[in-house]
């Protein structure tokens, strides 16, 4: 045996049956073994940064270790975006990277790759010895999976291509036994039931981390007589709730908005608090703000609070729960606050912008309300754009189905992210809205895309600009003409790239063109032209 078979044995002992990548001379074989020897999917992309975000979105949408492969060199080099982005989210990722080989330091495609794989993921895990694959296979996942955040499995070509000497090392398999939630202290029970009794107009705040205790959360709003209210990740979990508020954020709708403004306390369960969930300190008001998370160093890492609690988001809600009596606010929970909430309409009062062959995003996004199948992964990528369909869209984030992978603020995720969670879960389709912008930086993923055949929608809302700097240069006076460019016709080059496309101007052609694309089955895309001055003021 060779090694690189070695290497594709304790892959596939981990349960790896997907993985994503682009072929190089560092990684090819082991890609052809893992194929023809084991059976595993290999989804070919165009761009090594492309691939990594595939696994990135096949972890986020099936809450398995996502695995891809890039060569040497270069090949590591242009997956640093990506890299940093499933590290800043704490994606559970392997990447195995070939390198060249240590002994030829003028390998043209040389360069340091540990300090480059340090700096953008993380964690690297040097595979040096034939003898020693399985164990470092074995290493990179546990780092992976408990730690969470990806690892890169560095592997250098000369060593992939030895022979096996004597007995091939067995596929070492190290699974961590996984640690029950710990027990909520007695005395943070006590301090999360006290403030409570003593909050006139509490609120409790659930991010994805609480997806598990949804219905504990629940019943502690209920005999406390808080309201709820979700991070933009935790969007759905209490649906039908009369005082359900929705997003709490800078994409929070007015009622949120007005109701987060009079409270006096914010427990946040499983919520990671950043400066976009506490709109930049204007959201909820002078209120008191409590976190309880798994991860005590979660607690104030990125928006101050004035109390932590290190605990399972349900065991320390039925707790807290359990030390306090049922308490009624009716100016608070209030019966005509539970009449807004059911009357709320996102699209109240809107006046669409017109404009010859362009259709306000806004229009679009009412039309989408209509037709879009309930049952979807929604995947929204960056830019100017993404607010609409966070703001304006119900998209329920249970069971894993909205994925926003906005942790580094880079474009150019939303189609890499779209066919790696179709991959993942192709019992339901993939909704995917993209920018014009966005779209043009990894234009080769629509082959991937055609080439897979996955359900996957994606919906390019084009404004022929970076819409978020022309928004941000025009009120300053400065002329956003460098953020604009020509429109092209990106319907025909979806077209041309084997993906099924429309054009949509106006809220009749969007209607036809769900007609024409519903259910959503395999690729398309609706090439959307938006009206340039349509402004998202929160995103």
């Amino acid at each position: 045996m060779k090694v690189h078979q070695v290497l594709a044995d304790a892959l596939v002992a981990h349960g790896v049956d997907t993985v994503f990548g682009l072929l190089g001379d560092a990684n090819m074989f082991l890609v052809t073994d893992l194929v023809s020897r084991h059976g595993v999917r290999f989804v070919a992309a165009r761009n090594e940064n492309a691939a990594v975000m595939m696994a990135d979105g096949y972890a986020r949408a099936t809450g398995r270790c996502g695995v891809a492969t890039v060569t040497q060199g270069p090949g590591l080099a242009v997956a640093g975006a990506a890299l940093t982005i499933a590290r800043q989210a704490g994606t559970p990722l392997v990447l195995v990277a070939g390198d060249t080989p240590p002994g030829d330091p003028g390998h043209v495609q040389n360069f340091a790759q540990e300090p480059f794989a340090l700096a953008t993921a993380g964690r690297m895990v040097a595979v040096v010895t034939a003898a020693g694959v399985a164990r470092d296979v074995a290493t990179a996942f546990r780092l992976a999976r408990s730690t969470t955040g990806p690892v890169v499995l560095n592997v250098p070509l000369d060593l992939q291509d030895e022979d096996i000497v004597g007995e091939a090392p067995a596929a070492a398999v190290a699974v961590p036994r996984p640690a029950g939630p710990p027990a909520p202290h007695p005395d943070d029970v006590a301090m999360l039931a006290e403030r409570l009794s003593a909050a006139r107009r509490p609120v409790l705040l659930a991010g994805r981390g609480a997806e598990p205790a949804a219905a504990a959360v629940r019943a502690l709003a209920d005999r406390s007589g808080a309201v709820l209210a979700t991070t933009l990740m935790g969007a759905g979990l209490f649906p039908d709730h009369p005082y359900n508020l929705g997003v709490a954020g800078g994409l929070s709708r007015p009622l949120t908005r007005r109701v987060l403004g009079e409270a006096d306390l914010v427990l946040a369960f499983g919520a990671g608090l950043n400066r976009w969930t506490a709109d930049h300190g204007r959201l909820f008001g002078q209120a008191e703000v409590v976190c309880v998370d798994l991860d005590a160093a979660a607690l104030g890492a990125r928006w101050p609070v004035d109390a932590g609690v290190v605990g399972d988001a349900g065991a320390v809600a039925t707790a807290v729960a359990g030390r306090l009596p049922v308490l009624e606010r009716p100016q608070w929970r209030s019966a005509e606050l539970a009449r807004e909430v059911a009357a709320a309409d996102p699209f109240a009062g809107l006046v669409p912008l017109r404009a010859p062959d362009r259709i306000d995003p806004r229009a679009f996004l009412r039309v989408c309300a209509r037709r879009l199948p309930q049952r979807r992964t929604t995947v929204v990528g960056v830019g100017h754009f993404g607010g609409w369909p966070n703001l304006l869209l119900d998209s329920p984030a249970v069971d894993r189905a909205l994925i926003a992978p906005w942790d580094f603020g880079s474009i150019g995720v939303g189609l890499p992210f779209a066919v790696g969670a179709a991959t993942g879960r192709p019992d339901r389709p993939v909704v995917a809205f993209e920018g014009d912008g966005s779209l043009l930086t990894g234009l080769g993923e629509l082959d991937t895309l055609a080439r897979t055949g996955a359900a996957v929608l994606l919906i390019v809302l084009d404004d022929a600009a970076y819409g978020a700097e022309v928004r941000k240069l025009r009120p300053r006076g400065v002329d956003p003409s460098l953020a604009r460019f020509p429109e092209r016709d990106l319907a025909a080059v979806a077209r041309a790239l084997g993906v099924p496309a429309w054009t949509v101007t106006d809220e009749a052609g969007a209607d036809a063109a769900f007609d024409a694309v519903l259910p959503v089955t395999g690729p398309c895309l609706l090439h959307v032209r938006v009206h340039p001055d349509a402004v998202q003021e929160h995103f």
